[in-house]
């Protein structure tokens, strides 16, 4: 008898470690992430130009999520430091050149990318992910910076690479 209480008690236990899997199976799904990274550096995914207007570049970016949600992905990367520079309000780099052709220059009307793709990737469901650069300075040193961009206030951070500007991660300064 004894061997059978304890057998039922161990068929119960095992059951209920299934139906408890189950329910945090149900409650908490496993999450696919199928993501899209979307580069802003030299324009090669969005905007398509910088000399778009804010209307333009904003429709440009709905239809990348349109399509992003139609090809039922889940998540956008979404690089909002290409060079030192920055697709939202910052105070501590300045706006990104290939955001509307200056660096320096924010957009007109106003608006703050990144807050507007947050905006719109919660309106289709769908995750975001800030990406940026941290060592690339510059991409290409025929490139105009801003009187602002670290770059022109301390020279002495960067080592070069053909065209290309880096931050001198070696340099206590650069890793703070």
């Amino acid at each position: 008898m004894l061997k059978k209480t304890c057998f039922f008690y161990l068929v119960l236990l095992f059951i209920t470690i299934i139906v408890h899997q189950d329910i945090i199976a149900q409650t908490h799904p496993k999450h696919e992430m199928r993501a899209v990274w979307i580069a802003t550096v030299n324009n090669i995914d969005w905007p398509s130009s910088p000399n778009l207007t804010v209307d333009d570049q904003q429709k440009e970016m709905l239809l990348l999520l349109d399509l992003m949600k139609q090809y039922n992905l889940n998540t956008v990367v979404f690089q909002i430091r290409p060079a030192a520079d920055a697709f939202y309000q910052s105070s501590i780099e300045p706006w990104s050149q290939w955001l509307t052709g200056q660096q320096g220059k924010a957009p007109e009307p106003f608006y703050d990318p990144l807050e507007f793709v947050i905006t719109e990737c919660r309106k289709r469901g769908l995750d975001i992910h800030a990406w940026l650069n941290p060592y690339r300075a510059l991409k290409d040193t025929a490139n105009l910076t801003d009187s602002s961009h670290v770059t022109r206030i301390h020279p002495e951070w960067f080592l070069r690479s053909g065209s290309t500007v880096y931050f001198d991660p070696g340099l206590p300064q650069t890793r703070d």
